[in-house]
């Protein structure tokens, strides 16, 4: 145990030859020891020397204190204490710091940090925070970065799956409510290989890019998270979907809840899920003016939904992607001017491998109906059974494993965003994100049978 002694201030000696200058953080640290109190002892040698903290007596002293908690260094020998001053200093210069993780710590925090100013003007707990929390208001820090792996979110997850419990009409009944249980737990996907949308991920995009009471449309609405969590939180909701087991499904999910109120207080407002071709949502929904597009389209052929031939998870790529433009397309038509276009996708491979660009491809739609390329989130998803499968993966074929999917985020305006600063007036707060990662493009150069030479793998770097 340190041997602890106050000593008065009066009797401490600087060392003369110190090499670090300090005056320019006596005053941020002085506030610090205001705050918190004297945390760090001083430590001193045998004859009352400084050996490490002269910028902690300097603090002191602005403060007016009389004396300061040291520890003696008796068992160091001269050349150690020289030797050891020197490394206490550097080792600050050491460390650095992961600034996702300070960020996220700072946006917890109510209170101000003057010792993380990056302006002379703004704190970064200012810049982080801005009262109330990042956290109280937008659900999540809006970063480009998402992580469903975090306690918090879990919880969150859990809790609307036990209000809305969306599995009902995505596990087919040919697993038990124990499988299902699991499958939540694991990434949000059933083990008959039916995905289910995070009900967090859809809560953060309409409160973050809808207006409170806005009106939101889905071409493809097949589940019940998109639409229950929008009337959940105070919005109406459209949707079509080709299966109307599934939508008989939907329903039956929102008659289970309907008894509740939403987030404000009111009655929901019930979904209205239509059966029908999305390629012809523009007969199935007349009316347009809806402030939002929020969807999560067939990643091609990876789930397979019907056997129907109008489903476009059956269709050759080239055909899916005709019919995919023609839907979004027409539903993008329907969302007023200043509105949002949320479109959560992930990539999916060719027989050979190889990525199709199905992220890229949506992109490209979207722009051609006239929605301009706004935000792009990553949301990190769990492990689930990935560690089990990658080894072989990799090693095989040199595949990472995806543990991400991207919501792209699309702005739909003839104005810009001078016409989306007046929108956003009937919004609480701003919805441009802020850039949290750099991506990493990965080439394999070959002979693949039927793609071209290069092609192209991407992973990102946080």
């Amino acid at each position: 145990m340190l041997d602890i002694q106050n000593i008065k201030i009066g009797q401490l000696k600087p060392y003369k030859n110190n090499p670090r200058k300090n005056d320019g953080a006596v005053d941020k640290l002085a506030e610090t020891i205001k705050e918190f109190g004297f945390k760090v002892p001083v430590i001193i040698d045998k004859n009352f020397e400084i050996v490490a903290g002269h910028t902690r007596v300097k603090a002191a002293t602005k403060l007016g204190l009389d004396s300061v908690p040291c520890v003696v260094a008796e068992d160091l020998t001269p050349e150690q204490v020289k030797a050891f001053r020197l490394v206490e200093n550097k080792s600050a210069e050491w460390s650095e710091w992961d600034m996702d993780m300070l960020a996220a710590e700072l946006s917890e925090l109510k209170m101000d940090l003057t010792p993380f100013d990056f302006t002379p003007t703004q704190s970064v707990s200012e810049q982080y925070t801005a009262h109330p929390s990042l956290r109280d208001k937008f659900i999540v820090p809006p970063f480009s970065i998402l992580d469903a792996r975090q306690g918090e979110w879990q919880k969150r997850k859990k809790k609307w799956h036990e209000i809305i419990q969306s599995g009902h009409g995505r596990e087919m009944g040919l697993l038990g409510q124990g499988l299902l249980d699991l499958a939540i737990k694991m990434n949000s996907k059933s083990l008959t290989g039916t995905s289910i949308f995070d009900p967090v991920l859809c809560e953060v995009l309409l409160h973050w890019f809808c207006p409170k009471g806005g009106r939101v449309i889905d071409p493809f609405a097949g589940g019940s998270v998109r639409g229950l969590i929008t009337a959940f939180t105070g919005r109406s909701y459209n949707g079509v979907d080709l299966s109307q087991d599934q939508v008989e499904a939907n329903r039956e999910n929102y008659e289970a809840v309907a008894h509740n109120t939403d987030v404000y207080g009111e009655p929901l407002k019930k979904p209205n899920w239509t059966q029908g071709d999305s390629t012809e949502i523009d007969k199935h929904i007349t009316d347009d003016g809806y402030d939002m597009l929020l969807t999560c389209p067939p990643y091609f052929d990876l789930e397979q939904y019907s056997d129907d031939e109008k489903d476009i998870s059956n269709m050759s790529y080239e055909e899916f992607s005709k019919a995919y433009e023609t839907i979004l397309s027409k539903a993008i038509a329907k969302v007023k001017d200043n509105g949002f276009i949320a479109v959560v996708v992930g990539e999916v491979r060719d027989k050979d491998g190889n990525y199709r660009n199905f992220i890229g491809d949506t992109v490209e739609i979207c722009r051609r109906a006239e929605a301009e390329y706004y935000n792009e989130i990553v949301l990190i998803t769990m492990l689930g059974s990935l560690p089990i499968r990658i080894r072989r993966q990799f090693e095989a074929a040199r595949k990472v494993g995806n543990t991400h999917q991207k919501a792209l985020i699309f702005f739909k305006s003839s104005g810009g965003e001078a016409e989306l600063k007046n929108y956003l007036e009937d919004f609480s707060d701003t919805r441009v994100l802020t850039p949290m990662r750099q991506s990493v493009l990965v080439f394999l150069k070959g002979k693949p049978v039927k793609q071209s030479d290069i092609e192209k793998y991407e992973f990102n770097v946080f």
